[in-house]
């Protein structure tokens, strides 16, 4: 049993196949696209990198916040109800001490080398060095 490649239903499926080949190609590259987007919108370190003076505002607001409901909880509980200020603290809370505080170095460890290079940058686009004081 030969197979006529020249049957005009076989071609018109093979049209076909090749539009939809094509079609999922283009929406493949499309989708990849927009995932690389995400993906960029999403680095948090290159968005830190981008964005350093807001990345430091947002990390004091959450600092406030954290330090902020920990200050209030302690004033708070002593006025309640003696007893419960005796309480030892829970495990999630001290998971999201020790977790904030390293965060928190770490952001800010991260802020002090941007300034350092920002520093830096606006120094040699100034005619100046880093190693010899300004005039």
């Amino acid at each position: 049993m030969a197979s006529n490649t020249t049957d005009p239903v076989v071609v018109e499926a093979d049209r076909r196949v090749e539009q939809a080949k094509a079609s999922l190609r283009a929406r493949m590259a499309v989708l990849e696209r927009r995932l690389g987007d995400v993906r960029d919108r999403i680095d948090l370190p290159a968005q830190i990198r981008r964005h350093p003076l807001p990345a430091v505002g947002i990390a004091f607001a959450l600092g406030a916040l954290v330090g902020g409901r920990g200050r209030a909880a302690g004033r708070a509980a002593p006025l309640a109800a003696p007893a419960l200020a005796a309480r030892p603290r829970t495990l999630g809370s001290m998971a999201l001490a020790i977790g904030s505080g390293l965060a928190f170095q770490l952001l800010r460890e991260f802020a002090i080398v941007q300034l350092r290079r920002t520093a830096e940058r606006y120094w040699s686009e100034h005619g100046g060095s880093l190693d010899e004081p300004p005039p």
